[in-house]
């Protein structure tokens, strides 16, 4: 939550068992059908599930009095939403936990506070990494763009990944077709769009806002709603219509 541990003297001892790695990356539920005389389930798909949940043990050097005690309860402990956790090591610099510290008990030895224990309860089954940008500038001279273009998705997860967007049209009126190739070539199309207007849309809630109309949805009926979206690695998608620049 923005507070460095060193404030306090602390450090994360352990997160997790000796031997035991709980967190190595999201399990799956299957979502299967069983059939009458048929030996094998029918597979419908997978969802990433449950959240990560992390055993910690965080200790300070010599230890803590009731007042300090105190105050790092405040900090990290009752929390009523998820907040930003950041192990400052190398290999972690870049990603960090969205989490609530839950059942939380003290470490005592000979009656003083040197620590804690918790479980940290995590808001999906994976780290997130911090938001990269992917800007692509076609200019304001130019009527129509057609030009692949090349998006990496370098997620954990195997699912698919509904990016945000924003989509500046050009000084003429038009369209926009973007083309996943990656994708067993999807198409998301946006239709009767006005010069200069702006569109944003965020990925994980589906929300589409418009500069210019009310409801810019019904501009994208022709490409039978299917919102734009990565597989996993490599996208090598092809942008074509009147636009200035996508983000």
């Amino acid at each position: 939550n923005g507070v460095v541990s060193s404030d306090y003297g602390l450090r994360i001892n352990s997160m997790d068992s000796p031997g035991v790695n709980r967190y190595a990356g999201a399990s799956v539920e299957l979502k299967t059908q069983k059939v009458y005389r048929n030996p094998k389930p029918y597979l419908f798909g997978v969802e990433e599930t449950p959240v990560l949940t992390i055993p910690i043990t965080i200790t300070v050097s010599s230890e803590l009095d009731s007042t300090q005690s105190s105050s790092i309860s405040k900090w990290l402990f009752g929390q009523t939403g998820y907040k930003k956790l950041q192990i400052l090591q190398p290999d972690m610099m870049y990603v960090y936990f969205n989490c609530i510290f839950n059942q939380p008990q003290i470490i005592k030895v000979g009656g003083t506070i040197r620590g804690y224990t918790a479980n940290i309860i995590c808001d999906s089954p994976f780290a997130w990494s911090y938001q990269e940008i992917s800007e692509f500038p076609f200019g304001l001279g130019k009527y129509l763009i057609d030009q692949d273009i090349v998006l990496n998705n370098l997620s954990d997860s195997a699912d698919y990944y509904y990016p945000n967007m924003e989509i500046k049209m050009n000084k003429f009126t038009g369209g926009l077709t973007l083309t996943n190739y990656s994708d067993n070539n999807r198409v998301f199309s946006l239709s009767d769009l006005a010069a200069g207007e702006l569109i944003r849309i965020k990925g994980d809630s589906k929300i589409i806002t418009s500069s210019y109309r009310d409801y810019p949805i019904e501009n994208m009926e022709d490409g039978g709603y299917k919102w734009f979206r990565y597989i996993p690695g490599k996208n090598n998608v092809r942008v074509y219509g009147n636009v200035e620049y996508i983000r």
